[in-house]
Protein backbone atom coordinates (compact mmCIF):
# COMPACT_ATOMS: atom_id res chain seq x y z
CA UNK A 1 0.00 0.00 0.00
CA UNK A 2 1.62 3.49 -1.05
CA UNK A 3 2.33 5.89 1.40
CA UNK A 4 1.86 3.40 4.14
CA UNK A 5 2.45 4.04 8.25
CA UNK A 6 5.33 1.96 8.67
CA UNK A 7 7.74 4.95 10.80
CA UNK A 8 5.49 6.42 13.31
CA UNK A 9 6.81 8.44 15.59
CA UNK A 10 5.71 9.19 19.51
CA UNK A 11 4.43 12.69 19.88
CA UNK A 12 7.29 14.03 22.44
CA UNK A 13 9.65 13.17 18.48
CA UNK A 14 7.16 14.71 16.30
CA UNK A 15 6.81 17.94 18.44
CA UNK A 16 10.37 18.14 19.03
CA UNK A 17 10.99 18.09 15.26
CA UNK A 18 8.39 20.29 14.74
CA UNK A 19 10.12 23.09 17.02
CA UNK A 20 13.35 21.89 15.86
CA UNK A 21 12.15 23.84 12.68
CA UNK A 22 11.24 26.97 13.86
CA UNK A 23 14.29 27.56 15.39
CA UNK A 24 15.80 27.40 11.99
CA UNK A 25 13.34 30.34 11.22
CA UNK A 26 14.02 34.31 11.20
CA UNK A 27 10.97 35.90 10.68
CA UNK A 28 11.31 40.01 9.38
CA UNK A 29 10.01 42.27 12.07
CA UNK A 30 8.18 45.66 10.83
CA UNK A 31 7.47 48.95 13.02
CA UNK A 32 3.75 49.44 12.97
CA UNK A 33 1.74 52.11 14.60
CA UNK A 34 1.04 51.81 18.15
CA UNK A 35 -2.61 51.95 17.57
CA UNK A 36 -2.58 48.75 15.19
CA UNK A 37 0.03 46.79 17.33
CA UNK A 38 -2.87 45.26 19.40
CA UNK A 39 -2.36 41.14 19.64
CA UNK A 40 1.09 41.60 17.69
CA UNK A 41 4.30 40.10 18.86
CA UNK A 42 6.81 41.91 19.98
CA UNK A 43 10.05 41.62 17.98
CA UNK A 44 12.53 43.67 20.20
CA UNK A 45 13.39 44.51 23.99
CA UNK A 46 11.15 48.41 24.88
CA UNK A 47 12.99 50.18 26.88
CA UNK A 48 11.66 53.23 28.75
CA UNK A 49 13.03 56.27 27.89
CA UNK A 50 12.01 58.46 31.12
CA UNK A 51 11.01 57.90 34.86
CA UNK A 52 7.50 57.46 35.60
CA UNK A 53 6.43 59.77 37.06
CA UNK A 54 9.02 62.03 35.33
CA UNK A 55 9.08 64.00 38.75
CA UNK A 56 7.48 64.37 42.23
CA UNK A 57 3.26 64.81 41.67
CA UNK A 58 0.34 64.85 43.75
CA UNK A 59 -1.18 61.91 44.52
CA UNK A 60 -4.87 63.79 44.97
CA UNK A 61 -6.39 67.09 44.61
CA UNK A 62 -5.27 69.42 47.78
CA UNK A 63 -2.78 71.47 49.33
CA UNK A 64 0.66 71.10 48.77
CA UNK A 65 2.73 72.55 51.91
CA UNK A 66 6.08 72.46 53.83
CA UNK A 67 5.17 69.67 56.49
CA UNK A 68 7.26 71.37 59.48
CA UNK A 69 5.82 75.06 58.18
CA UNK A 70 1.85 73.65 58.75
CA UNK A 71 3.25 71.96 61.99
CA UNK A 72 4.09 74.93 63.40
CA UNK A 73 1.48 77.96 62.84
CA UNK A 74 -1.69 76.51 64.16
CA UNK A 75 -4.06 79.39 61.97
CA UNK A 76 -2.46 77.66 58.91
CA UNK A 77 -0.75 78.93 55.78
CA UNK A 78 -1.59 81.26 52.68
CA UNK A 79 -3.17 79.49 50.31
CA UNK A 80 -1.38 81.21 47.16
CA UNK A 81 -2.63 80.19 44.06
CA UNK A 82 -3.27 76.04 42.54
CA UNK A 83 -1.24 74.04 39.99
CA UNK A 84 -2.53 71.32 37.47
CA UNK A 85 -1.04 68.45 35.81
CA UNK A 86 1.36 70.10 33.02
CA UNK A 87 2.27 73.31 34.99
CA UNK A 88 5.86 74.15 36.24
CA UNK A 89 4.99 75.32 40.02
CA UNK A 90 7.19 77.84 41.48
CA UNK A 91 9.28 77.52 44.82
CA UNK A 92 6.64 77.95 47.95
CA UNK A 93 8.10 80.75 49.98
CA UNK A 94 7.73 80.40 54.19
CA UNK A 95 4.51 80.05 55.25
CA UNK A 96 2.58 79.61 51.75
CA UNK A 97 0.68 76.40 50.48
CA UNK A 98 -0.62 76.16 47.31
CA UNK A 99 -3.40 74.24 45.83
CA UNK A 100 -2.77 71.31 44.11
CA UNK A 101 -4.71 69.09 41.77
CA UNK A 102 -3.59 65.08 41.03
CA UNK A 103 -0.47 64.60 38.77
CA UNK A 104 0.70 68.31 39.13
CA UNK A 105 4.19 68.70 39.70
CA UNK A 106 5.08 69.31 43.48
CA UNK A 107 6.39 72.22 43.72
CA UNK A 108 10.33 73.41 45.70
CA UNK A 109 9.69 73.38 49.48
CA UNK A 110 7.00 71.77 49.73
CA UNK A 111 6.92 67.88 51.21
CA UNK A 112 3.15 66.93 52.28
CA UNK A 113 -0.22 67.13 50.16
CA UNK A 114 -3.42 66.92 52.13
CA UNK A 115 -6.63 66.36 50.56
CA UNK A 116 -8.74 68.93 50.08
CA UNK A 117 -11.81 67.62 52.21
CA UNK A 118 -9.56 67.16 54.67
CA UNK A 119 -8.44 70.84 55.01
CA UNK A 120 -10.24 74.02 56.39
CA UNK A 121 -10.02 77.09 53.83
CA UNK A 122 -10.74 80.58 55.81
CA UNK A 123 -12.37 82.69 53.29
CA UNK A 124 -11.10 86.10 54.87
CA UNK A 125 -7.39 85.16 55.48
CA UNK A 126 -6.75 82.78 52.73
CA UNK A 127 -5.04 80.38 54.61
CA UNK A 128 -5.62 76.90 54.96
CA UNK A 129 -5.12 74.27 58.08
CA UNK A 130 -5.75 70.20 58.62
CA UNK A 131 -9.44 70.31 59.58
CA UNK A 132 -8.16 67.27 62.31
CA UNK A 133 -4.84 65.34 62.35
CA UNK A 134 -1.63 66.82 60.54
CA UNK A 135 -0.94 64.22 57.96
CA UNK A 136 3.13 62.89 57.86
CA UNK A 137 5.67 63.97 56.01
CA UNK A 138 5.71 63.22 52.86
CA UNK A 139 2.40 61.82 52.16
CA UNK A 140 0.18 61.67 49.02
CA UNK A 141 3.23 62.29 47.24
CA UNK A 142 4.17 60.20 44.19
CA UNK A 143 7.84 60.06 43.86
CA UNK A 144 9.65 60.19 40.64
CA UNK A 145 10.59 56.99 39.02
CA UNK A 146 8.66 54.90 41.96
CA UNK A 147 7.13 52.52 39.26
CA UNK A 148 9.93 52.28 37.05
CA UNK A 149 12.80 54.71 36.17
CA UNK A 150 14.40 55.59 32.61
CA UNK A 151 16.11 52.43 31.19
CA UNK A 152 13.87 49.68 32.69
CA UNK A 153 12.80 47.08 30.35
CA UNK A 154 9.15 47.74 29.91
CA UNK A 155 8.70 44.70 27.02
CA UNK A 156 10.35 41.83 26.45
CA UNK A 157 10.84 40.43 23.06
CA UNK A 158 8.53 37.85 22.52
CA UNK A 159 5.23 39.39 24.10
CA UNK A 160 2.25 39.28 22.92
CA UNK A 161 0.66 43.23 22.98
CA UNK A 162 -2.29 44.02 24.40
CA UNK A 163 -4.19 46.78 26.09
CA UNK A 164 -1.89 46.92 28.81
CA UNK A 165 1.13 47.09 27.41
CA UNK A 166 -0.18 49.24 24.79
CA UNK A 167 -0.92 51.54 27.88
CA UNK A 168 2.18 51.20 29.33
CA UNK A 169 4.11 52.18 25.74
CA UNK A 170 1.76 54.96 25.39
CA UNK A 171 2.79 56.43 29.02
CA UNK A 172 6.27 56.95 27.17
CA UNK A 173 5.66 58.68 23.58
CA UNK A 174 5.77 55.57 21.72
CA UNK A 175 4.44 56.13 18.56
CA UNK A 176 5.38 53.19 16.71
CA UNK A 177 6.91 49.79 17.93
CA UNK A 178 8.52 46.63 16.24
CA UNK A 179 6.59 43.63 16.07
CA UNK A 180 6.89 40.06 14.66
CA UNK A 181 5.80 40.00 10.49
CA UNK A 182 2.75 37.66 10.47
CA UNK A 183 3.47 34.22 8.75
CA UNK A 184 1.80 34.17 5.68
CA UNK A 185 -0.45 30.82 5.70
CA UNK A 186 -2.17 28.85 2.78
CA UNK A 187 -4.77 26.44 3.89
CA UNK A 188 -5.92 23.79 1.84
CA UNK A 189 -8.78 21.18 1.63
CA UNK A 190 -9.02 19.05 -1.12
CA UNK A 191 -11.69 16.11 -1.40
CA UNK A 192 -14.47 15.74 -4.72
CA UNK A 193 -17.04 15.12 -2.14
CA UNK A 194 -16.22 19.30 -1.59
CA UNK A 195 -17.89 19.83 -4.76
CA UNK A 196 -21.15 21.50 -4.36
CA UNK A 197 -22.68 18.93 -7.42
CA UNK A 198 -21.21 16.19 -5.58
CA UNK A 199 -23.53 13.02 -5.80
CA UNK A 200 -23.11 12.88 -1.71
CA UNK A 201 -21.82 16.86 -1.33
CA UNK A 202 -20.12 17.47 2.23
CA UNK A 203 -19.63 20.67 3.76
CA UNK A 204 -16.08 21.96 4.28
CA UNK A 205 -15.92 22.84 7.93
CA UNK A 206 -12.27 22.24 7.94
CA UNK A 207 -10.63 25.59 6.04
CA UNK A 208 -12.69 28.10 8.13
CA UNK A 209 -11.62 26.35 11.56
CA UNK A 210 -8.35 26.41 10.44
CA UNK A 211 -8.16 29.96 8.99
CA UNK A 212 -9.69 31.07 12.58
CA UNK A 213 -8.02 29.16 14.60
CA UNK A 214 -4.82 30.42 13.01
CA UNK A 215 -5.70 34.18 12.55
CA UNK A 216 -6.19 34.21 16.21
CA UNK A 217 -3.05 33.10 16.47
CA UNK A 218 -1.44 36.56 14.63
CA UNK A 219 -1.19 34.62 11.28
CA UNK A 220 -2.16 35.96 7.91
CA UNK A 221 -4.25 33.30 6.12
CA UNK A 222 -5.61 32.33 2.39
CA UNK A 223 -7.67 29.02 2.12
CA UNK A 224 -8.08 27.12 -0.97
CA UNK A 225 -10.39 24.19 -1.75
CA UNK A 226 -9.85 21.95 -4.59
CA UNK A 227 -13.06 20.12 -4.68
CA UNK A 228 -11.94 17.01 -6.87
CA UNK A 229 -9.64 14.21 -6.40
CA UNK A 230 -7.70 15.23 -9.38
CA UNK A 231 -3.78 14.95 -8.95
CA UNK A 232 -3.08 17.62 -11.41
CA UNK A 233 -5.66 20.26 -10.06
CA UNK A 234 -4.49 19.70 -6.58
CA UNK A 235 -0.72 20.04 -8.00
CA UNK A 236 -1.45 23.05 -9.17
CA UNK A 237 -3.27 24.82 -6.41
CA UNK A 238 -0.18 23.75 -3.77
CA UNK A 239 2.65 24.66 -6.14
CA UNK A 240 1.03 28.52 -5.96
CA UNK A 241 -0.19 28.35 -2.53
CA UNK A 242 3.28 27.38 -1.36
CA UNK A 243 5.01 29.51 -3.61
CA UNK A 244 3.04 32.53 -2.00
CA UNK A 245 2.93 31.74 1.39
CA UNK A 246 5.61 30.81 4.28
CA UNK A 247 3.24 27.71 5.55
CA UNK A 248 0.89 25.31 4.06
CA UNK A 249 -1.53 23.74 6.02
CA UNK A 250 -3.75 20.61 3.89
CA UNK A 251 -6.46 19.13 5.24
CA UNK A 252 -7.64 15.61 4.06
CA UNK A 253 -6.23 14.01 1.10
CA UNK A 254 -3.15 12.47 3.75
CA UNK A 255 -3.76 8.91 4.32
CA UNK A 256 -3.55 5.73 2.03
CA UNK A 257 -6.63 5.17 0.04
CA UNK A 258 -6.55 5.68 -3.75
CA UNK A 259 -7.75 9.49 -3.98
CA UNK A 260 -5.05 10.57 -1.16
CA UNK A 261 -2.80 12.46 -3.14
CA UNK A 262 -1.30 15.27 -1.09
CA UNK A 263 1.94 13.55 -0.33
CA UNK A 264 2.65 12.49 -3.70
CA UNK A 265 1.96 16.01 -4.75
CA UNK A 266 4.08 17.49 -2.57
CA UNK A 267 6.73 14.87 -2.88
CA UNK A 268 6.58 16.08 -6.86
CA UNK A 269 6.99 19.41 -5.81
CA UNK A 270 10.35 18.81 -4.41
CA UNK A 271 9.25 18.56 -0.55
CA UNK A 272 11.58 16.31 1.97
CA UNK A 273 9.58 14.11 4.46
CA UNK A 274 9.98 14.91 8.39
CA UNK A 275 7.63 12.45 9.38
CA UNK A 276 4.81 10.57 8.00
CA UNK A 277 2.45 9.68 10.70
CA UNK A 278 2.22 10.41 14.46
CA UNK A 279 1.41 7.75 17.64
CA UNK A 280 -1.23 9.99 18.76
CA UNK A 281 -4.91 9.47 18.86
CA UNK A 282 -6.83 11.53 17.36
CA UNK A 283 -5.03 12.02 14.33
CA UNK A 284 -2.21 9.70 13.53
CA UNK A 285 -2.21 10.41 9.74
CA UNK A 286 -0.49 13.95 10.65
CA UNK A 287 2.84 14.17 8.39
CA UNK A 288 4.86 16.71 8.33
CA UNK A 289 7.19 18.18 4.99
CA UNK A 290 9.96 20.30 4.63
CA UNK A 291 11.16 22.22 1.41
CA UNK A 292 13.63 24.98 1.82
CA UNK A 293 12.99 26.47 5.36
CA UNK A 294 8.66 25.59 4.86
CA UNK A 295 6.88 23.31 6.32
CA UNK A 296 3.88 21.67 5.07
CA UNK A 297 1.40 20.63 7.87
CA UNK A 298 -0.65 17.80 6.26
CA UNK A 299 -3.41 17.33 8.65
CA UNK A 300 -6.68 14.56 8.79
CA UNK A 301 -10.20 15.19 7.00
CA UNK A 302 -11.62 14.29 10.04
CA UNK A 303 -12.68 17.73 11.56
CA UNK A 304 -11.81 16.36 15.18
CA UNK A 305 -8.33 15.48 14.31
CA UNK A 306 -7.70 18.21 12.18
CA UNK A 307 -8.27 20.84 14.92
CA UNK A 308 -6.40 18.60 17.39
CA UNK A 309 -3.43 18.03 15.42
CA UNK A 310 -3.50 22.17 14.63
CA UNK A 311 -3.76 22.73 18.84
CA UNK A 312 -0.73 20.67 19.93
CA UNK A 313 1.47 20.60 16.72
CA UNK A 314 0.69 23.71 14.51
CA UNK A 315 -0.08 26.18 16.90
CA UNK A 316 3.49 25.51 19.19
CA UNK A 317 5.38 26.12 15.65
CA UNK A 318 3.58 29.33 14.95
CA UNK A 319 4.36 30.93 18.42
CA UNK A 320 7.53 29.67 18.48
CA UNK A 321 8.60 31.07 15.11
CA UNK A 322 6.17 34.28 15.62
CA UNK A 323 8.50 34.50 18.77
CA UNK A 324 5.62 34.80 21.40
CA UNK A 325 7.50 33.52 24.46
CA UNK A 326 4.71 32.43 26.32
CA UNK A 327 3.71 28.82 26.81
CA UNK A 328 -0.03 28.10 26.75
CA UNK A 329 -1.00 27.74 30.67
CA UNK A 330 -2.01 24.69 32.01
CA UNK A 331 -4.51 24.16 34.65
CA UNK A 332 -4.56 21.47 37.09
CA UNK A 333 -7.63 19.31 38.22
CA UNK A 334 -9.06 16.43 40.16
CA UNK A 335 -10.44 13.67 37.18
CA UNK A 336 -13.77 12.41 37.68
CA UNK A 337 -13.53 9.43 35.35
CA UNK A 338 -11.24 6.41 34.23
CA UNK A 339 -9.37 6.10 30.95
CA UNK A 340 -6.34 3.47 29.53
CA UNK A 341 -5.04 4.74 26.49
CA UNK A 342 -3.14 2.42 23.76
CA UNK A 343 0.11 0.96 25.49
CA UNK A 344 2.17 2.97 22.28
CA UNK A 345 -0.32 5.97 21.64
CA UNK A 346 -0.75 9.57 23.56
CA UNK A 347 -4.38 10.71 23.59
CA UNK A 348 -5.30 14.00 23.61
CA UNK A 349 -8.83 13.84 24.98
CA UNK A 350 -11.10 17.02 25.08
CA UNK A 351 -12.81 17.58 28.53
CA UNK A 352 -14.78 19.88 30.75
CA UNK A 353 -13.47 21.44 33.49
CA UNK A 354 -15.96 22.99 36.00
CA UNK A 355 -14.87 24.57 40.02
CA UNK A 356 -16.37 22.16 42.48
CA UNK A 357 -15.58 24.77 45.73
CA UNK A 358 -12.43 22.86 46.42
CA UNK A 359 -10.78 23.78 42.79
CA UNK A 360 -11.25 21.80 39.25
CA UNK A 361 -13.25 19.11 38.53
CA UNK A 362 -12.09 17.19 35.23
CA UNK A 363 -14.84 15.40 33.38
CA UNK A 364 -15.25 13.35 30.53
CA UNK A 365 -17.12 14.33 27.54
CA UNK A 366 -18.90 11.97 25.31
CA UNK A 367 -17.40 11.90 21.55
CA UNK A 368 -17.83 9.96 18.40
CA UNK A 369 -14.34 9.93 17.41
CA UNK A 370 -11.84 11.61 14.87
CA UNK A 371 -14.90 13.22 13.20
CA UNK A 372 -16.52 14.96 15.76
CA UNK A 373 -16.85 18.90 16.20
CA UNK A 374 -19.52 19.80 18.08
CA UNK A 375 -17.30 18.27 21.33
CA UNK A 376 -15.09 20.77 21.02
CA UNK A 377 -18.32 23.56 21.59
CA UNK A 378 -18.47 21.50 24.85
CA UNK A 379 -15.48 20.94 25.93
CA UNK A 380 -13.34 23.89 27.43
CA UNK A 381 -9.79 22.16 27.65
CA UNK A 382 -7.86 19.27 26.44
CA UNK A 383 -6.23 16.45 28.54
CA UNK A 384 -3.00 14.73 27.13
CA UNK A 385 -3.04 10.93 28.04
CA UNK A 386 0.41 9.28 28.04
CA UNK A 387 1.10 5.70 26.74
CA UNK A 388 1.84 3.64 30.37
CA UNK A 389 0.04 6.56 32.40
CA UNK A 390 -3.93 5.82 32.47
CA UNK A 391 -6.24 7.99 34.09
CA UNK A 392 -7.54 6.89 37.22
CA UNK A 393 -10.66 9.03 38.90
CA UNK A 394 -9.31 11.10 41.81
CA UNK A 395 -5.94 11.68 39.95
CA UNK A 396 -5.02 15.34 39.77
CA UNK A 397 -4.06 16.14 36.21
CA UNK A 398 -2.85 18.98 33.86
CA UNK A 399 -5.15 20.19 31.11
CA UNK A 400 -4.62 23.06 28.29
CA UNK A 401 -7.48 24.83 27.94
CA UNK A 402 -8.96 25.68 24.88
CA UNK A 403 -7.82 28.58 23.65
CA UNK A 404 -4.58 29.41 22.34
CA UNK A 405 -3.24 32.48 24.66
Amino acid sequence: MRNSFTGLVDYPTALQLVLACAEKRSDQAENVPLSHSNGRIAAQDVLAVSDRPVADISAMDGYAFAHSAMAAVPAGLRVVGQKVAGDMPSALKMGEAQGILTGARIPPGADCVMAGERMQLDLQTECVRPLHALAEQGANIRRKGEEFTRGTCLIRRGQALDWRHIALLASQNVQHVAVVRPLRIAVVANGAELAADAPDARADSNTPMLAALLASAGAEVETHVVSSDDADQLRAVLCSAWEHSDMLVTTGGISVGDTDNVLDVLKELGAGVLFRGVKIRPGKPLSILEQDGKLAFCLPGNPGASAICALVFLLPYLRSVMGDAHAPVLISGTVDFELAPACDTTHFVPVFCQSDGSGWRISLLPTVGASDIIVLTRANALLRVDPHAPVIAGQTRWVMPLHIN
